[in-house]
């Protein structure tokens, strides 16, 4: 027999490249066809119980799709859903997909927006003040004077919007006369009452001119050698 001839014999006989091993006899040298079809037969069986599934999920159209809209910022889009359908997407599916874009868009695009209001009412207070320069010192003074004068509570709530600085800016450089016209008892100024004061919607939403400087008169008394 020639080296080719025993080669050839030599190759046939080894187990098929990508054969799995349980396939293969190496004893009889041949393939396991009976296993081999048994497997083929359940992965194929797998196949169409996959598909199957999936097609009893699927409404008769895409209008059918019963999706529940997990935000105010999101609402039901036909179109989106109609390549959906096409795709075969079951309604668990498609409502993954909603869910998802809550879960994952909705917080970044409320991030922008918040950002994008926060530049807004910041550009608004260095064109009041005249440039940026001039509003970070004004800004630092505000702070150091609120730190003595506000709770940190009311002081956040004033300093996030374009109204709250301009009325803690008033606050602090009120030239109005040191004392409180309605206090007819020294005992009922004090900080602790200023400070309730403050909580009033009237100080911190309204912004009541009258109301603002009496609060800033009470502080002016309590503390004349900060004026």
């Amino acid at each position: 027999m020639t080296d080719t001839a025993q080669n050839l014999l030599s190759a046939s006989s080894a187990r098929p490249q990508g054969l799995p091993e349980k396939f293969w006899d190496a004893e009889k040298q041949t393939v396991r066809l009976e296993e081999l079809i048994a497997a083929y037969n359940e992965l194929a069986l797998r196949d169409d119980n996959l598909v199957e599934g999936n097609l009893r999920g699927l409404p008769e159209s895409y209008e059918q799709y019963d999706i529940k809209i997990p935000s105010p910022y999101l609402e039901r889009d036909d179109e989106v859903l109609k390549r959906l359908y096409e795709k075969k997407f079951t309604n668990e599916q498609a409502q993954l997909v909603y869910d998802l874009a809550n879960e994952r868009v909705i917080p970044y695009l409320e991030e922008m927006t918040v950002n994008f209001e926060a530049s807004r009412q910041l550009e608004r207070l260095v064109a009041h003040f005249g440039s940026q320069e001039k509003f970070n010192e004004i800004s630092r003074q505000i702070s150091a004077w609120a730190k003595t004068s506000l709770t940190p509570e009311v002081y956040d709530a004033l300093a996030s919007t374009y109204e709250g600085v301009l009325a803690l800016y008033k606050m602090m450089s009120s030239d109005e006369p040191a004392l409180l016209h309605d206090t007819s008892r020294p005992e009922e100024l004090s900080e602790e009452n200023l400070r309730k004061m403050m909580e009033d919607p009237r100080y911190w939403r309204d912004h009541d001119k009258s109301y603002v400087a009496k609060i800033t008169r009470g502080f002016q008394k309590l503390y004349p050698s900060q004026n």
